[in-house]
């Protein structure tokens, strides 16, 4: 059978490039032989302090239930993050990662040929979702100094647009929309469009006037996506949640997968949501750890734009590439931003250990 397989593959899939995550640890060690405990990643935004504890033992104690499937809907976890945002469980639908909702929330809305709007540079994953499901991707560029042209998503809207995602803390750069610019913005948005806000880093911000889309979720046809994959350290079991209108939730429902979410997932989320130390910890550390970074960074040359994020967005004098190979064999992984330009690269906040460390071995690179 010699048939090319090319021509049987969807045309949106055709135009896809592979997301590409960060460089983990075991590639490294392969590389360069270096000891996994000693090599420092700062490269993929996940909490340095690791899971809370009480996350931890919930998984130990799932261990032996694990050939049960899990409770399909995620009914506990669903009323304990309806007990603490406020926002009955019917609004509430549980993912793999907040990328699932944003998945489900596409294929639910958008049809083939129409248009969703969405940031860039941003989260690679809005345009992979886009040509997945044959929408077009319509994309509107972050300014000069990567803060949100809100009047340009306005000027994008057709009558083919269906969904606009709002990535809020934004990634990689790491600014958000302010309280005045989102209301401003929703007053103007047609009631026919879906707005998917993606507040995966929401509980680092520090700012007082953040734009989160919650208000606005009785208000307009809105979903929050939100994860603990970020500051709950939990990247490693996948596991998201998005918030809307009792009516959105259920269309959302109808495609959701069964068992999206595993058992093992939703014990170690609900344990999580307990240990409120841990993520105060948590906080204070990303805080701390900014500053540290920022200063630390600027004195050696390099600009840092500010963040709202566990990450923090940089711009080196010369290549980064080179600069990021060197620091890889020395043990330390960051991101390149190749995409935005061979200067730019993206710095996950680690411990107060890992961040001297990338000074340091920056400061000797450089």
């Amino acid at each position: 059978m010699n048939k090319n397989i090319e021509s049987l593959v969807k045309e949106g899939i055709k135009k896809i490039s592979p997301y590409v995550p960060g460089r983990p640890i075991e590639e490294l060690h392969r590389a360069y032989g270096l000891d996994i405990e000693r090599i420092v990643k700062l490269a993929s935004n996940e909490n340095p302090l690791g899971a809370s504890p009480k996350a931890v033992e919930a998984i130990k104690r799932c261990a032996e239930k694990i050939y049960r499937y899990p409770e399909g809907s995620g009914y506990y976890l669903k009323k304990k993050i309806s007990d603490l945002m406020k926002y009955p469980e019917n609004n509430i639908i549980l993912g793999s990662g907040s990328s699932e909702i944003i998945s489900l929330t596409m294929e639910t809305f958008i049809n083939p040929g129409e248009e969703v709007i969405y940031p860039t540079p941003s989260f690679l994953i809005y345009k992979i979702l886009a040509l997945k499901i044959g929408a077009s991707p319509v994309e509107v560029p972050l300014k000069e100094d990567f803060s949100y042209d809100l009047d340009m998503f306005l000027k994008k809207i057709t009558s083919r647009t269906r969904v606009i995602i709002l990535c809020n803390p934004n990634n990689p750069t790491g600014n958000i929309i302010y309280d005045d610019q989102l209301a401003h913005f929703m007053k103007q948005v047609p009631d026919n469009v879906i707005i998917i806000a993606d507040e995966a880093y929401r509980e680092y911000v520090e700012a007082d006037n953040f734009g989160t889309a919650y208000p606005y979720l009785s208000k307009k046809n809105v979903i929050v996506a939100r994860t603990f994959s970020k500051i709950y350290g939990l990247a490693g079991l996948r596991i998201g949640y998005g918030i809307a209108r009792r009516e959105i939730i259920g269309f959302l429902e109808r495609i959701r997968p069964p068992f999206n979410t595993t058992l093992t997932a939703q014990e170690a989320a609900l344990a999580a949501l307990d240990d409120e130390q841990h993520v105060i910890k948590s906080i204070l550390n990303n805080s701390e750890g900014k500053h540290f970074l920022s200063s630390g960074l600027e004195r050696l040359g390099i600009k840092c734009f500010p963040t709202e994020a566990n990450f923090i967005l940089c711009r080196f004098k010369e290549n980064a590439a080179d600069i990021i190979k060197k620091l890889e064999k020395r043990g330390i992984i960051i991101r390149s931003m190749a995409g935005m330009g061979p200067e730019y690269a993206r710095i996950t906040i680690g411990t107060a250990e890992e961040n001297r460390l990338l000074v340091e071995n920056l400061s000797e690179v450089l």
